[in-house]
């Protein structure tokens, strides 16, 4: 009895033996037959096109396997390099026949050549990611910034500052008295500036020793820092630095680059965020940053305050010291929430270099102010 081949086997699936083929010009696939012809290098595939009957024929020493466009019940071959066609047999039985019949099918594997392109081109569109997420999205931040109105302005940060909150489970503090002390405060800080909006300062009901500011004015002091603090012109100082933020902008620009960078990423890599991206907004102001420079131009405008308020901004330095005694040289301790900030030793040696102003040396605050604030969270 004569032996059965691989063409034989194939032969007896003529029958059933189809495919569909994409001819890189027209969108829609197109319905084929497949016949085998020829063995070793001069084994061809026979696609005809059951529409029009025109015939093609794949030789298969120029054929390779797309597996980054196949499926598991789809076979996708494609031609030389640089022919956009390509033909998907989805039938396993016929995949697993064309495979036998032409076994060269299956060592070809990406295109001879295909790989120093595709590293090069990869490289290429990382490069270009790069530039656009680290250069031109804080470039087009800085000059939107300059063109967003207050009163959105003023409603984003309200948003993100009630986010920032709900996201760390706690609230804002209500003491009368202290609130009064923290607006004598804020308002002393004012002295001289034209900004477009009030500034908004609430004290938040948390361990952590931090302050944020936010769009708009608004601004969030921790009750954890003002229980660290031991002086009102200590928590003055860091409440002038946070004013700095406001002053420059900063969490606008900030905002604007942190949407602008989800948005081309989105781009690129499709909405891997989903409806939470928007949930997490909040969470993520703990985590951002502002630029290094950011953070040392709002240090020397709290200098600048404090000296104008008539306040020593010496107290910046001595705050620092410290949390820096505190925590040694590390980021453990308080300082965990300072990561965002230049190393505190630079901020510290910046402080005392600026010196304290003559004359300096009225509190921030009178004592009993002082105590209403220390007290506002119970």
């Amino acid at each position: 009895m004569p032996t059965r081949t691989a063409h034989d086997d194939f032969a007896n699936r003529l029958a059933t033996a189809y495919g569909e083929m994409l001819d890189g010009v027209r969108p829609a696939l197109q319905r084929v037959s497949l016949r085998v012809t020829g063995e070793g290098r001069q084994c061809e595939l026979e696609v005809k096109n059951r529409q029009t009957g025109v015939l093609d024929y794949w030789r298969v020493s120029k054929l390779r396997i797309v597996p980054d466009q196949a499926t598991s019940d789809a076979l996708v071959l494609a031609r030389q390099e640089g022919d956009p066609a390509r033909l998907i047999i989805r039938d396993r039985d016929t995949a697993r026949a064309v495979l036998a019949a032409c076994p060269r099918i299956a060592q070809l594997g990406a295109a001879r050549g295909a790989w120093p392109k595709i590293i090069g081109l990869g490289a290429a569109a990382l490069a270009a990611i790069v530039a656009i997420l680290f250069l031109l999205v804080p470039a087009m931040a800085d000059r939107g910034a300059q063109l967003v109105p207050p009163e959105v302005e003023v409603a984003l940060g309200a948003d993100a500052r009630t986010r920032t909150i709900a996201a760390l489970g706690a609230t804002e503090c209500k003491g009368a008295e202290g609130e009064r002390a923290i607006r004598r405060m804020t308002d002393r800080l004012s002295v001289g500036l034209d900004l477009p909006y009030p500034l908004t300062v609430r004290v938040v009901d948390d361990p952590m020793v931090n302050a944020f500011a936010f769009a708009g004015g608004h601004i969030a002091i921790f009750r954890g820092l003002i229980d660290t603090a031991e002086t009102p012109d200590e928590v003055a100082a860091v409440l002038a630095h946070e004013i700095g933020h406001v002053v420059h902008r900063d969490a606008t620009r900030s905002g604007l680059r942190m949407v602008g960078s989800f948005g081309i990423a989105g781009l690129i890599f499709g909405d891997v965020l989903g409806t939470s991206g928007a949930a997490g907004l909040g969470e993520r102001y703990l985590r951002t940053s502002y630029s290094r420079e950011a953070e040392v131009a709002a240090d020397a405008f709290a200098h600048r305050q404090m000296e104008r308020a008539g306040l020593d901004p010496g107290a910046l330095a001595s705050f620092f010291l410290r949390l820096q005694a505190e925590s040694g040289q590390g980021e453990a301790g308080v300082l965990r929430h300072f990561s965002t900030h230049p190393e505190l030793l630079d901020r510290v040696e910046a402080v005392h270099a600026a010196g304290s102003g003559p004359g300096m040396g009225r509190a921030a605050l009178s004592t009993q102010d002082w105590q209403a604030l220390r007290a506002i969270c119970r």
